[in-house]
């Protein structure tokens, strides 16, 4: 969310944002895929000590609330790691524009709180923004970037409601199989055109369970199905 102080005609104390502040929706769907991908840095302007002084104690209590907001925006710092990604990805991405099998996949890997989920996102939304940047009358209807998370103690049909759930399909009626569900999610990602899938979290599927194994062939399928670069990030995939 970003932080701004409007104007003095507004009426409203600087830094209030209004009564959605600090509201999110989570970018593993559309509507809050783009919301991060169009935000902002985030702004602040603090008052001089005399205006400061002169507000009532509701209108302070919002105006610190708002500091506290934009302190919270924690500033993406453009890492050796978060660069290599971006650059390897984009790179995939065009490698894989003509290519009609066996495309290049990218996977992040290391420890928790590495910024993994946050190079995969910055990928994400360095190459959605060039896309717009070079299609700029089918920006409306396209969707270049699918954002999913694997779901923990996963099957296929619940790593298919992930997809459908970003692409805002109705759920899935009763006596739909996982077959449906995924033919119906790679014909929305086709016109979509989308070309680049960040699947998060992909330490929850575990190979060593069926289900697991199941959800490793589904994920194939999707990388079979789409002409799209796929790019995941989990923790310790090594090993795992």
């Amino acid at each position: 969310m970003v932080v701004s102080s409007p104007s003095p005609d507004d009426g409203e104390p600087p830094g209030s944002a209004g009564p959605d502040d600090g509201r999110r929706e989570p970018t593993m769907t559309l509507a809050g895929w783009r919301r991060f991908v169009d935000a902002p840095p985030a702004s602040f302007e603090l008052l001089p000590d005399r205006q400061w002084a002169a507000l009532s104690g509701q209108d302070r209590q919002a105006y610190d609330e708002a500091r506290i907001s934009y302190h919270s925006e924690m500033i993406i710092v453009a890492t050796t790691a978060v660069r290599e990604v971006a650059r390897q990805g984009r790179l995939l991405t065009l490698l894989n524009r003509r290519e009609i099998s066996a495309r290049r996949g990218l996977i992040v890997s290391g420890q928790q709180t590495t910024g993994k989920t946050t190079a995969l996102k910055q990928l994400g939304r360095t190459h959605e923004l060039m896309v717009r940047e070079r299609y700029p009358s089918r920006s409306g209807n396209r969707i270049p970037v699918v954002y999913v998370t694997t779901p923990p103690k996963g099957s296929p049909r619940k790593l298919a409601m992930e997809f459908a759930r970003f692409l805002g399909l109705p759920p899935a009626r009763r006596g739909y199989n996982t077959t449906d569900i995924a033919d119906a999610v790679c014909q929305v990602m086709l016109a979509a055109q989308v070309d680049l899938v960040l699947v998060d979290e992909l330490h929850n599927l575990n190979l060593a369970t069926a289900a697991g194994e199941d959800m490793s062939d589904h994920l194939k399928y999707f990388t079979e199905h789409l002409p799209a670069t796929f790019a995941y990030a989990g923790i310790d995939l090594e090993r795992r």
